[in-house]
């Protein structure tokens, strides 16, 4: 008889509700009494209250690093962070520092979906733009976990090409800052560039007349 038989202690910790909560499926409970079904209802409880608590616990330590850089910045702040004085890799702590004043201050993560991220993963979405950031907040926050290699996924992925307008609209915006004398030397460039194109443009055509001559 193993000890999951025995109905713990610690299962009256949890009320009837607290555990019927815990949805087990029938494939994860098959052959399981009553009493080990409740056993283990009650350690998922456990698990997942850890995992918050080290979630929160990773926050915190981020906000104190934080203050700690406030005080003790550039070489200071990289000897401090590499000198094993804390519980952590010199490079881990200033990753946690960095995904905290980027982002991680401003956004709400559940604390058990943090604890499944590593510090690198957090720093670099800092670093992302906008549009990757807030896709990778949205998987951090389903719960699944979120790897550096799926964030490296997300910032491969190539920017949506931009319509017509929206170029035409970039390019209006730039000629408009440029001075009368930029304007009629970027002109002068147009015209030499179009007058070489057609050139080139002739020559293929006068290519392919002959090519066809060939081949009759």
């Amino acid at each position: 008889m193993t000890t999951s038989t025995i109905e713990p202690a610690s299962i009256g910790d949890y009320s009837i509700d607290e555990l019927e909560a815990v949805d087990l499926n029938d494939e994860s409970v098959k052959g399981l009494a009553a009493s080990q079904v409740r056993y283990v209802k009650s350690k998922v409880i456990d698990c997942n209250e850890a995992l918050g608590t080290a979630g929160n616990a990773i926050y915190a330590a981020a906000r104190a690093l934080v203050d700690i850089k406030k005080d003790v910045k550039n070489k200071n702040w990289k000897a401090l962070t590499d000198s094993g004085v804390l519980s952590m890799s010199g490079r881990n702590a200033r990753d946690l520092a960095t995904a905290y004043e980027t982002w991680l201050s401003n956004t709400d993560i559940p604390q058990d979906a943090l604890s499944q991220v590593s510090a690198r993963t957090l720093a670099k979405i800092g670093s992302a733009d906008s549009g990757q950031r807030v896709k990778a907040i949205s998987a951090i926050q389903e719960g699944k976990g979120f790897s550096e290699g799926d964030l490296n996924k997300l910032l491969r992925k190539k920017a949506a090409k931009k319509s017509t307008n929206d170029l035409l609209a970039q390019a209006e915006v730039v000629a408009s800052k440029k001075t009368d004398e930029e304007k009629l030397s970027s002109f002068t460039s147009l015209v030499m560039e179009n007058i070489k194109l057609k050139k080139e443009n002739a020559d293929l055509k006068d290519k392919l007349s002959k090519a066809k001559e060939f081949v009759k």
